[in-house]
């Protein structure tokens, strides 16, 4: 079944007439969380004590959540402390080479459509040596070409991030023994859609039983999901003998306001995860003009967390579908078994039994379940954040696309209001001597060759208007400074840049370097990553904050400090004041 613009005409004429969906409570049952953040009887009734070691910014989360949302536990929020982050756990892109090289030398692939030397489902030119792929491509082989264990990688005129992005998403998914959740703003298209593939196909190949489930958004126009069209894409290559059962989904929560999940997971039989940033769209990460973003990798019970949470979702998906859902496209799914296609819903995954990790880093799963209800019951992600925030003491170091909400296109005026706890959070900080450091996305970002309709990743506020925003917040605490002795103390505590990562402004065809990162990263030693953005967007989010001495500093040397030595010289209230 295909939906075109019939189906989004009556979208439009029946959307308002529906029901806004909300998560009810009544469809989630109690979830058995991780090995190390149960209470007794394997029932997800609190975090239980911390260990020693555990940061003052990790416990003022704990402690905030514990306090305004208990009952929340083991849903939107849970705690484990037996967790690694093992090599290359920070996944950033472009690669961490990009950062000082300027951005004319960025690697480009050399993309085909057609011939005897393309391949046709990466899209990418066939190659024995670099010289076969052009001035600015490698030729490297491609771990997610492999369809069949035991068969060689492809090799292929690679870009900057084909490899990074690719072969991790690639080899998480052929890890899998039981079970492989995603979810994503978007079903994969182009090279990612091929990668996820082929994983799938190299499962079966393999004989594997594995529950694989792919949850989306689903948002008017742009956003419309055919999630049968997904699935039949995804299993394209499977024998019908297969034991693979392959699941895809999705939904929007509501119409009225409107929201979707925004959430970016691929986790892996209660083992493994992948938290962040990233969408699995080719042009806007693996072509010209990529966005920068930033996703990490965990190992430990808090993978456990993360299948929880998409359980929470899918039970909500599977709770909602209606004639009227699968009219206008905003709630639907499809399950592929034994070469079939149907429109029966997944249940929970089912997961190895629990054992403990064998790390020891502090894991807080921080998510938020949108327009649950008025008193944002179920965002649990937002409390995290900002006592986050609260707790610092000596710096504050946020990544993000913007400070300030959407604007409406063309028209510019804003959807929602600018986030007030987080701007009193941050000002409340300067005040009591911390510094804080913000990199966000210039108002004339460009991403992958689109235009801003295609490709928003800058919210139309200047680097002014943030500094200015925090400015009029820091005048509204007890006991802020006036005159000349505000504008020196913001000085000396307050820097708003633009992300860059060499002394290029611009992108050879003109437009600035777009930001989509979500960190926010306080005091050096604990550290968000996740899908949610500081401005509110109304979205599902998920994401990590890590609490651990050693992650905290390879995030510094690996990603802030190369980022901050490009993007301070056009700081903004450091550099330049705003007077």
């Amino acid at each position: 079944m295909r939906r075109g613009m019939t189906r989004f005409a009556a979208f439009l004429s029946l959307s308002l007439l529906a029901t806004a969906c909300v998560v009810d409570d009544a469809t989630v049952a109690d979830d058995t969380t991780s090995d190390d953040s149960t209470g007794a009887g394997g029932k997800a009734d609190g975090p239980g004590p911390s260990p020693d070691g555990v940061s003052h910014v990790a416990d003022a989360v704990i402690e905030a959540l514990d306090a305004t949302a208990p009952g929340e536990y083991g849903r939107t929020w849970t705690v484990s402390h037996s967790n690694q982050l093992t090599a290359g756990w920070l996944v950033q892109s472009p690669p961490a080479a990009h950062w000082g090289r300027p951005l004319s030398a960025l690697q480009l692939p050399a993309q085909c459509t057609s011939g005897a030397g393309c391949d046709l489902d990466f899209g990418l030119r066939t190659c024995s040596v670099d010289a076969d792929c052009g001035a600015t491509g490698k030729c490297e082989a491609l771990a997610s070409t492999v369809k069949v264990p035991g068969q060689a990688a492809r090799k292929l005129c690679t870009g900057h991030s084909d490899v990074t992005l690719l072969d991790e998403l690639y080899r998480l998914i052929t890890s899998a023994q039981r079970a492989v959740d995603i979810t994503s703003l978007q079903p994969p298209d182009g090279r990612f859609m091929a990668a996820m593939r082929n994983a799938l196909t190299y499962l079966a190949r393999a004989g594997r039983t594995v529950d694989v489930r792919l949850l989306v958004g689903t948002f008017p126009v742009q956003g419309e999901v055919d999630s049968e069209e997904v699935l039949r894409g995804l299993t394209r290559d499977l024998p019908s003998s297969s034991t693979l059962k392959v699941s895809a989904g999705h939904y929007r929560s509501s119409n009225l306001p409107p929201s979707w999940n925004h959430s970016k997971i691929v986790a892996i039989d209660g083992k493994t995860a992948l938290v962040g940033g990233h969408n699995l769209w080719s042009q806007h990460y693996l072509d010209q003009e990529p966005v920068h973003d930033l996703s990490m990798r965990v190992t430990g019970p808090a993978a456990r967390d993360a299948h929880r949470f998409a359980d929470v979702q899918w039970r909500w998906t599977c709770a909602h579908k209606s004639w009227l859902t699968w009219l206008t496209g905003s709630v639907w799914s499809n399950t592929w078994k034994s070469g079939r296609i149907d429109s029966k819903c997944p249940g929970d995954i089912a997961l190895p039994a629990a054992t403990a990790g064998a790390g020891a880093a502090t894991v807080i799963g921080a998510g938020r379940l949108a327009w649950v209800d008025a008193q944002d019951d179920a965002n649990q992600g937002d409390l995290a954040l900002v006592a986050m925030m609260e707790a610092a003491t000596s710096s504050i170091r946020i990544s993000q696309q913007d400070i300030g909400p959407v604007k409406l296109p063309v028209i510019g005026i804003p959807y929602g209001d600018w986030p007030e706890e987080a701007l009193d959070a941050m000002a409340a900080a300067i005040l009591r001597g911390v510094r804080v450091e913000i990199v966000v996305s210039s108002p004339e970002a460009s991403v992958g060759g689109l235009g801003p309709s295609q490709a928003p990743y800058a919210n139309g506020w200047s680097l002014d208007d943030v500094a200015q925003q925090i400015r009029e917040r820091v005048t509204q605490q007890p006991g802020a400074p006036s005159g000349a002795t505000l504008d020196t103390m913001l000085c000396q505590r307050l820097f708003v840049g633009p992300v860059r990562s060499s002394s290029d402004d611009t992108w050879p065809t003109g437009g600035a370097p777009g930001n989509h990162a979500k960190l926010v990263f306080v005091d050096d030693v604990t550290f968000y990553i996740g899908s949610q953005n500081v401005y509110p967007a109304g979205l599902t989010e998920y994401g990590y904050i890590v609490d651990d001495a050693g992650a905290a500093a390879g995030l510094r040397a690996q990603y802030w400090d190369p980022m901050w030595q490009w993007s301070r010289a056009r700081a903004v209230s450091g550099a330049r004041c705003v007077n």
